[in-house]
């Protein structure tokens, strides 16, 4: 890995990496399945779009200017052609941190990425499962999964980050001091849920 401005995030991914074991078998598997992922690209893509346009708080996204569904569309089917074409390369997942930011600037709170991640396993499970057979289906499906997870865990981490060096910055605080201040208020929230600390 070279040593660029970039590498202290890189940490962060391969931390991730190591937890979900996301490997070049993984896209590997996508690239042999391509004709599938090509077939059910635009299914695929209208049941993120439906998923977004019926929940109120993902369809104010659009609503307020923050995103818009036509272009979404473009970028989503862009984006699983580079996934089903990708190698596990710092390239790729620098392009997906880039992705994240996007996210993060659009201000998509973590909860609606991961819920919309549980949404697309609930879609492509049972396509993968009847069109290719359960083993090479559950197989194929493993691999996605691992892949989407890592995607939401690498913009999670991002949004983790960015609010740090946000508070850091805005504040003069040091990491520790804004560590401590973080357990604080976590620790009111326990009372306030009546959650007892161990």
């Amino acid at each position: 890995m070279s040593n660029t401005g970039t590498d202290k995030y890189f940490i962060f991914f391969e931390d991730i990496q190591r937890m979900t074991r996301i490997s070049e078998s993984d896209f590997d598997l996508f690239r042999e399945n391509k004709d599938f992922f090509l077939k059910y690209a635009e299914a695929l893509v209208n049941f993120i779009v439906e998923v977004l346009s019926q929940n109120p708080s993902t369809l104010r996204v659009f609503e307020e200017g923050r995103g818009d569904a036509d272009k979404l569309v473009a970028s989503v089917s862009k984006w699983l052609l580079e996934v089903v074409d990708g190698h596990d390369t710092q390239e790729f997942w620098q392009r997906h941190y880039l992705i994240g930011i996007q996210h993060i600037k659009r201000q998509i709170p973590n909860r609606q990425m991961m819920s919309l991640a549980t949404r697309i396993r609930e879609f492509v499970l049972p396509v993968m499962l009847s069109e290719l057979g359960p083993e090479n289906g559950l197989a194929l499906f493993i691999a996605f999964q691992r892949f989407l997870d890592t995607v939401v865990a690498l913009t999670a981490t991002l949004v983790e980050v960015g609010q740090k060096r946000c508070l850091i910055e805005s504040t003069g605080f040091s990491e520790k001091l804004i560590d401590n201040l973080q357990s604080m208020v976590f620790s009111r929230i326990s009372e306030e849920l009546q959650f007892p600390e161990n």
